[in-house]
């Protein structure tokens, strides 16, 4: 008898959807429900820019008394000295009331260690554009210090050096979306060196830049992932619900097994048959031999002229003893 057909359809579909409302389930909650985002409110920036001249002695390689680094090499030989001019700026994406300090610092750079060779006091002010006119900037009076520090650290004396000048600002503003602190130190290089094409003044780091910025994190609440959870928890409790009932019909409408009363089994064979309240004992050497049906032990019984054992528990057992071995079927 074939189980209705409905029922398995209705049974099957549900099973498949309950399987898709678990991953539906499990895939909504791997999107958190709220989402951070930086934003940013302001935007502030340091800009500093050095101006530098060198001034010549009378030469025939440039045929003038000035040059700025952007138009030639500085020949160290043919320069008397190197005026510098810093401008600094600073800005801000919202209105600000900022105070800048600052002070400046020259550092001789040798082989063997730094020397500091002179510092500002620190200035204050309100002024978001400052111009600082830096001392001017004369080999022949920084030779005589590197040979001292070579004398004094019994190392030789080098045409290649390099003088640091530093300026360093302390930035502290207000703004409507918070307070700025920002400290700045450009610092501009001037180097004296050997090189192929003979002894050359370099100047490095004339245009610095230094950004910051003040942010916010918002947090945004995700309503369609919410709203996907919400759908899935409908979905796999419609899928239960299904699940539950449809089997509890396919179990209703499944087929039951008819079962053979014992003694209608055993009627053909009765005259065969004695009834023992307990199983006969077997010995360890004795051979058990399953018989699949009744009647070919019946079979059995009459070729070895032996009796059919009945007992009923613990379950029914058809035995036949001949000697070591035991012939038994269980209907």
């Amino acid at each position: 008898m074939k189980k209705p057909a409905k029922t398995t359809i209705l049974l099957s579909l549900f099973t498949i959807l309950t399987l898709i409302s678990l991953l539906t389930v499990y895939a909504t909650h791997q999107t958190p429900t709220e989402e951070t985002t930086t934003n940013t409110i302001c935007t502030y920036t340091s800009v500093i820019s050095y101006d530098c001249t060198a001034t010549l002695e009378p030469n025939i390689i440039y045929n003038k008394t000035t040059l700025k680094p952007d138009e030639g090499t500085i020949y160290t030989k043919i320069t008397k000295q190197i005026n510098i001019i810093l401008t600094y700026r600073f800005y801000a994406t919202l209105p600000t009331e900022a105070t800048i300090t600052y002070h400046l610092t020259q550092t001789l750079q040798t082989a063997a260690f730094p020397y500091q060779i002179s510092e500002t006091t620190p200035t204050t002010t309100n002024q978001t554009l400052i111009q600082i006119t830096i001392p001017r900037v004369i080999k022949s009076e920084l030779d005589p210090i590197i040979s001292r520090l070579a004398t004094e650290t019994g190392t030789s004396t080098t045409p290649s050096y390099s003088l640091e000048i530093t300026p360093t600002f302390t930035i502290n503003a207000n703004t409507t979306a918070g307070p700025i602190h920002q400290i700045f130190t450009p610092t501009l290089t001037i180097e004296y060196k050997r090189t192929d094409q003979g002894d050359i003044t370099t100047i490095e780091d004339r245009y610095q830049t230094k950004t910051g910025t003040i942010t916010e994190d918002e947090t945004i609440t995700r309503y369609d992932i919410i709203n996907q959870r919400y759908t899935s928890y409908i979905l796999i409790t419609i899928a239960i619900a299904g699940l539950f009932f449809s089997t509890y019909f396919y179990q209703k409408t499944k087929p039951k097994i008819q079962e053979i009363p014992l003694e209608k089994i055993i009627a053909p064979y009765k005259d065969l048959i004695i009834e023992a309240k307990e199983p006969p004992k077997t010995q360890p050497e004795t051979t058990i031999i399953n018989v699949e049906t009744i009647k070919e032990l019946a079979k059995t019984a009459e070729i070895l002229a032996k009796p059919i054992i009945l007992t009923r528990k613990p379950q029914p057992t058809l035995t036949i003893i001949d000697q070591n071995t035991i012939y038994q079927h269980k209907p």
